[in-house]
């Protein structure tokens, strides 16, 4: 496919992305996008349907030889909760006390079809429930788990014909969190404990999964209706499950056991000005190579200029695990924008870029992973989104965005990496019809 008509199909889809939030984030928050559901006693039935037609011009995120494809992406779900604060307030429940017992819970699939014969094929979905007992009282107690399945390529690692490798990832969170809180609802403090599973369908990523182990904890002081000082810690220790694997790999992991600590305000400043400001401190200890500790913080800005715009932006200094170098320091600048006409119309602008250097990166045998000792990347996203409601339970949505990575980092393996290899740019466009209640 010629350059040009690349060009016509994304101006086309941008064009029409005045007609979505909801593509890139469909099955991650449904909550805020549902109708009003159906009752069943207690219950309320959420069900959903998204039928969408997409173009990405870079599926592998490769430099050069980039091939491209046409995607039709089919998503259904069912969420069931019991019936929200807001409901009953608003009458449509007979036991005037707030509830001992809330549950939210819900089940989703995402199939993606390729019009290209190098794509497979796949189904990504997600599971979740957030369940709570006295989430009003003195003492509660909180327990969660998330499962997340994405299935989109982004490498190729295969010969030059044929079908690719399935990139196939799947993610579980698990939780469960002491609550306590005074009588007056101004102070209050967690504690609890969390499991992330994440593994993968292909054998040749397989050495990349893992076992992370949290015990996070949080004081807050709400000492305005909307604001608070909060105190957050985090213990972590990751445990990659395939040392044997490892061996065989084309990056060196490592196990690690991870402590941050960060304090600061979250909440309104004014009617219309918001503010999140933390500062805190993180370190990292790992079995080879080097450790970290270093200063993180991060600030985010909101501004409703009316109730019917409202911008944001902020700035995200921070340490994250990674498949490179053990760990990655990130500086990430990010602006949002959102537009709401006639209650029926939502057009958003979301952006950000980062810049990113990874720890010093080997292969397993102490050989560097690449032509430089670290991989430094300037990281960018810039995309537009729409949604028109025709009614109260069906709307047209659409999204395209820009993607990109610049680097003059270069890997010199064989075998596939987990990350992308790296300096590349793609654009990608989506417009669909969902049904939801």
């Amino acid at each position: 496919m010629g350059w040009y008509l690349r060009f016509a199909v994304a101006v086309f889809v941008a064009v029409l992305a005045l007609a979505d939030g909801t593509s890139a984030q469909f099955l991650e928050d449904r909550s805020s996008n549902e109708g009003p559901g159906f009752k069943t006693g207690r219950f309320v039935l959420h069900p959903g349907l998204a039928i969408e037609g997409g173009y990405d011009d870079n599926v592998f995120l490769q430099d050069n030889g980039r091939e491209d494809s046409f995607i039709l992406r089919l998503t259904g779900y069912l969420d069931f909760a019991t019936m929200s604060p807001q409901r009953m307030r608003d009458g449509e429940s007979n036991d005037p006390e707030p509830q001992k017992i809330t549950f939210r819970g819900g089940l989703g699939v995402r199939y993606l079809h390729y019009f290209n014969d190098r794509n497979r094929n796949n189904v990504g979905g997600d599971a979740h429930f957030d369940f709570a007992y006295n989430p009003s009282k003195v003492f509660s107690l909180e327990v969660g788990d998330r499962f997340l399945r994405t299935v989109q390529p982004f490498s190729n690692p295969d010969t030059a014909e044929g079908d690719t490798t399935s990139f196939g990832q799947n993610i579980n969170n698990a939780r469960i969190d002491f609550v306590g809180r005074s009588r007056s609802q101004v102070l209050e403090g967690r504690l609890g404990y969390g499991n992330q599973f994440q593994f993968f369908d292909s054998e040749l990523y397989q050495y990349a999964d893992s076992v992370t182990h949290r015990v996070p904890g949080q004081l807050a002081w709400r000492f305005f209706p909307t604001s608070a000082i909060l105190w957050n810690v985090e213990y972590a220790h990751q445990h990659y499950r395939n040392p044997e694997l490892i061996a065989l790999s084309p990056t060196l992991l490592n196990d690690s056991n991870r402590v941050r600590s960060e304090i600061g305000y979250n909440g309104a400043l004014t009617d219309r000005l918001s503010l999140t400001a933390m500062i805190g401190y993180a370190a990292g200890f790992y079995d080879v190579l080097e450790d970290f500790d270093d200063v993180i913080a991060r600030v985010e800005a909101r501004w409703a200029a009316r109730p019917t715009i409202t911008i944001a932006g902020g700035y995200t200094r921070d340490v994250v695990p990674s498949f490179i170098g053990n760990f990655t320091e990130l500086h990430r600048l990010h602006f949002n924008a959102e537009f709401i006409a006639a209650g029926a119309l939502t057009v958003a602008f979301r952006s950000w870029v980062s810049f990113d250097k990874s720890g010093l990166a080997l292969q397993p045998d102490g050989s560097f992973l690449g032509n430089q000792p670290r991989r430094k990347d300037i990281r960018t996203r810039v995309g537009v989104w729409g949604e028109y409601r025709f009614r109260s339970w069906i709307s047209v949505f659409a999204e395209v965005f820009y993607l990109a990575d610049f680097t003059d980092f270069v890997y010199l393996g064989i075998e596939p990496l987990v990350d992308p290899p790296g300096q590349y740019q793609k654009i990608q466009a989506w417009l669909g019809i969902r049904v939801f209640y």
